[in-house]
């Protein structure tokens, strides 16, 4: 009734991944990430949520290489998500979706989309 793919599924150079980190702990956490050196744009859907308290959207990101632009859009919350913030980073191999809490037992599910 359809197919189960355990990894990575890449189309023409587009990568679609799905993460789930179960706990993040009053810390940084990186979420997802992509190879920078293959893909210089990617969407990532996500939700993330600690008991009722439920944010869920989608981060777009690009970068040139050097430096990292991103935007959260098509955002909804539900109840308390104000200890949550959503950044994207890149390092010398990687651009990096991560969520920072300052509060315990948060979860959070990606979805990318890269490019």
């Amino acid at each position: 009734t359809g197919i189960g793919v355990t990894g990575n599924v890449k189309v023409n150079n587009a990568l679609i991944d799905n993460t789930t980190i179960p706990d993040i702990d009053s810390t940084t956490t990186t979420v997802a990430s992509v190879a920078k050196a293959t893909y210089t744009a990617a969407f990532f859907d996500y939700v993330i949520k600690k008991g009722t308290n439920v944010r869920s959207g989608t981060v777009y990101a690009c970068h040139d290489g050097t430096n990292v632009e991103f935007a959260e859009t098509s955002t909804v919350d539900l109840g308390d998500t104000s200890d949550v913030t959503l950044t994207v980073a890149i390092d010398s191999s990687n651009m990096m979706f991560k969520a920072t809490t300052t509060s315990h037992d948060w979860s959070v599910k990606s979805l990318i989309r890269a490019i």
